[in-house]
Order: C-alpha cells, then sequence, then structure tokens
C-alpha cells in the first residue's frame, strides 16, 4: 500500500513490507531479499530504522539477528492507522464507484491489504 502511494523507494518498500507482515521475524538479508532492496542499500538506512524505533531485534539465531517491526512504537502505530484509514477509503469510494455502475477494481495489494483489515 505505502509504495503505491509513495513510490518504491527503498525505505517505502521496506516500511510496506515490515507493516503488511507486522508478525513476522526476519534477518536484514531475508528484508532485504523480500523488500526487494539490496543488502547495501538497506544497511545504508537500518540505524535510521532502530534510531526511531521503527524495527527491534526479537532474538538470535546463531551470529545472527531476527528483527520486526516495533509495533509499540507510537510511529509504527501512526503509520498502521494510516495504512488502515487508506484502505477504509479506499474500499468505500469503490462501494459507492460501484453503485454509481462504475467499477474501478481494487489493485492486488489493495485487496490484500482490506482482507488483512477484515
Amino acid at each position: 500500500m505505502f509504495t503505491e502511494i509513495f513510490g518504491d523507494s527503498p525505505q517505502v518498500k521496506v516500511l510496506d513490507l515490515l507493516i503488511t507482515q507486522d508478525d513476522m521475524e526476519y534477518t536484514k538479508k531475508e528484508i532485504a531479499e523480500c523488500a526487494d532492496v539490496g543488502r547495501s542499500t538497506l544497511y545504508t538506512f537500518w540505524d535510521t530504522l532502530e534510531r526511531y524505533n521503527i524495527v527491534k531485534k526479537t532474538r538470535r539465531i546463531g551470529n545472527t539477528w531476527l528483527y520486526k517491526i516495533n509495533s509499540d512504537s507510537l510511529a509504527v502505530k501512526a503509520l498502521q492507522e494510516f495504512q488502515l484509514r487508506i484502505v477504509d477509503i479506499i474500499v468505500e469510494e469503490e462501494t459507492k464507484n460501484k453503485g454509481h455502475g462504475e467499477s474501478h477494481l481494487l489493485s492486488e495489494s489493495e485487496m490484500k491489504l482490506a482482507a488483512i483489515v477484515d
């Protein structure tokens, strides 16, 4: 959802992944792969995500840390609320448009996000 609104910068891609999959734990390598950003690119802004408590370490496996979105962070809560509100608006507009005979189909990611909200 964030990538559709704000573009596909690496930071937006990572936020989109972590907020959409808020129950998942990832290594930095997995975050880079799943968000389709280079690992070296991820490292350029990773410290910022930690500094603002966007991500948190969850556990360690061997020498590797796992991370997930920090759902306790006020910034993350605001981003999650924003995402949910955008979905509500999109669904409301789609419902209204269908009532007027218009058919604007939700994108695949909007439908996935709407399913998560329900």
